[in-house]
């Protein structure tokens, strides 16, 4: 069950990520169907993943959430980067197989956005999603991300190179949408 809830909307809530959650995040590490997409290609057992924890969640650079549902730990939304001097966060994001199309990824998304753009003064906010996953680039276009560019077989994924998008979005179109 995730801990304390930081941000709540109509159906997901985000939680700050906690030890208990790495069961989530191995399995999102792990799990082909998300591990491709995220270009995780080296699996990590639970050191690994207590390492990452302490090192890069449990950082002061970036923001890391698990998504809710029903107190279900459905994915996780992030900013993983933070840059304050220049208003620039990073965005990542996953959901597990099982709730995706639910229409959780955007209600999260959108929950750290407005906390991106509210709380934390941001000016803008960028994604990267391989080409491949059109989901992904669905989700960012839906709200109100604009694809600033394509980086040609940037990764290598399922044997072979694919491009990466890059997507961004100001504050001013957020608040403007």
């Amino acid at each position: 069950m995730p801990g304390p809830v930081f941000l709540s909307g109509e159906r997901v809530r985000l939680h700050t990520v906690e030890e208990e959650d790495l069961d989530a995040f191995a399995r999102a590490r792990s799990d082909p169907d998300l591990r491709i997409p995220l270009c995780i290609d080296t699996p990590q057992n639970r050191e690994g993943l207590e390492e990452f924890f302490e090192e890069t969640i449990s950082s002061d650079d970036g923001y890391w959430f698990v998504v809710s549902v029903d107190e279900e730990t459905v994915g996780a939304v992030m900013y993983p980067n933070v840059r304050e001097s220049d208003g620039l966060g990073e965005l990542a994001y996953w959901i597990l197989p099982e709730y995706q199309s639910a229409g959780y990824g955007r209600e999260a998304v959108s929950l750290l956005l407005e906390y991106g753009f509210e709380e934390l003064r941001l000016n803008r906010v960028q994604a990267d999603c391989v080409a491949t996953n059109e989901a992904s680039s669905g989700l960012l276009e839906s709200l109100g991300f604009t694809r600033e560019g394509q980086f040609r077989e940037a990764v290598f994924q399922n044997g072979r190179h694919v491009d990466v998008r890059r997507y961004g979005l100001l504050a001013d179109e957020w608040r403007d949408r």
